[in-house]
């Protein structure tokens, strides 16, 4: 009975605004991008920042090679629309990597993002440096606080896989920067 008095404590004590944020996947699978510039932090992973992002295969499987982008694009709900939210995306490793810049192994990133409330955003991954090329389960998660508003596992296999087809126009998402 404590814990449920604690538990009741501890969501009244959260404000209204954040307990009523919430995030819809609307797409994923595979994209193309345009790469327009680069973030590196302290743990040596690299923040792609992307000029145009298009959909090419809904899928939660993802061939292990250079440049293949895999993610999902998610919209922001909450009461009132432009408000701001702070964000946290994080990508949790099948196994241990070993960035250079890193103090050491490193199982799981995540980068701060603020978004206002009725945003399409994207989170994602791409391998371009030979430490990310790790076969297994990725998991990719949108967090508000400790609150994991949204989650989605991608298995990456190694071996050779059909070439990504050029995608239609249609399924470009422009971004400014993720």
């Amino acid at each position: 009975m404590r814990w449920l008095a604690l538990l009741a404590s501890l969501l009244l004590a959260q404000p209204a605004a954040a307990r009523e944020v919430s995030v819809t996947i609307v797409e994923h699978g595979l994209y193309t991008a345009e790469v327009v510039g680069q973030q590196h932090d302290s743990s040596g992973v690299v923040t792609d920042l992307l000029a145009n992002l298009c959909h090419v295969a809904t899928t939660t499987i993802v061939p292990m090679q250079p440049r293949v982008h895999f993610g999902f694009r998610f919209r922001i709900d909450g009461p009132k629309t432009g408000t701001p939210v702070d964000l946290t995306l994080a990508v949790t490793f099948p196994d241990a990597v070993h960035p250079p810049a890193a103090l050491g192994p490193l199982k799981r990133h995540q980068r701060h993002s603020r978004l206002p409330i009725g945003a399409v955003s994207y989170t994602g991954y791409s391998f371009d440096l030979d430490w990310e090329f790790v076969p297994g389960v990725w998991t990719l998660e949108v967090l508000q606080g400790e609150r994991q508003l949204a989650a989605l596992s991608f298995t990456v296999v190694d071996g050779d896989q059909p070439a990504l087809s050029s995608p239609d126009p249609s399924s470009c998402f422009r971004v400014s920067s993720l």
